[in-house]
């Protein structure tokens, strides 16, 4: 287990140095890869590339939703407690302990589509929150 601490710490800081280009620790990559999978321990190394590339990109306009939750959910101490269902996401198997009753339909949704609409939807609704009226300007 202290081999693999040690492969992981060595490959997060080659990722650190690469500029966001994780293609640059591609030796470190496959060496932890092969010793986590012969322990059986997730070092989420596909959830790490996935976001690095996600937010390295011309993917990154859409908001790397996706990526940022995989990469969340691995990295949970308990383990994945929201798991890919089709296009939704559903509870992982032994982790409706930690929810409540209506979780599943929440966690059942998808995200919103990123829209200029909607976020300035989404802000002038707030704003009416903190009692802004629309076009109304505040600093």
């Amino acid at each position: 287990m202290a081999d693999i601490a040690a492969k992981k710490q060595e490959w997060t800081a080659c990722l650190a140095k690469s500029k966001g280009a994780p293609s640059r620790c591609e030796k470190l990559e496959k060496d932890l890869a092969q010793a986590s999978k012969l322990a059986g321990v997730d070092c989420c190394i596909a959830e790490t590339v996935g976001l690095m590339r996600c937010t390295g990109g011309s993917q990154r306009s859409r908001g790397c939703s996706e990526e940022f939750l995989a990469m969340r959910e691995c990295n949970r101490a308990g383990g994945r407690e929201l798991v890919r269902d089709g296009e939704a996401y559903g509870i992982a198997p032994g982790k409706a302990g930690v929810f409540n009753s209506n979780a599943t339909a929440l966690a059942a949704s998808t995200p919103p589509t990123r829209t200029l609409q909607g976020m300035r939807e989404f802000g002038e609704d707030y704003a009416k929150t903190l009692g802004i009226a629309p076009g109304e300007v505040r600093f």
